[in-house]
């Protein structure tokens, strides 16, 4: 059986804000490019679930093209992937969402 991801509101405005900064900054091509990355991240997190812990129970999943971690939680018992946070990696890792 399939886990159903459900993503926080953190994890939304982290999406938000990205595509809104590569929109901006970039290109609409390379925001839509992001989009494509996330999603597939997200596959690839669903498909394999156990990628490496970063904090207690927080898994993270780099993201192929951009310079992104996912944070992640699992619940085995409901099947859900609870996407808590998308962070930058070049921000200061003392900010990794450690209590989300």
């Amino acid at each position: 059986m399939s886990y159903k991801i459900i993503l926080t509101p953190d994890a939304i405005k982290n999406i938000d804000d990205a595509i809104e900064y590569y929109k901006n900054f970039a290109s609409i091509k390379v925001a839509k490019s992001f989009i494509d990355d996330y999603k597939t991240t997200f596959k690839d997190i669903q498909k394999t679930k156990y990628f490496q812990f970063f904090f207690q129970e927080f898994r993270g999943k780099p993201m192929k093209k951009f310079p992104f971690i996912v944070f992640y939680t699992i619940d085995e018992s409901l099947k859900i992937i609870i996407i808590k946070a998308i962070f930058h990696t070049s921000q200061n890792p003392d900010k990794y969402p450690k209590n989300l």
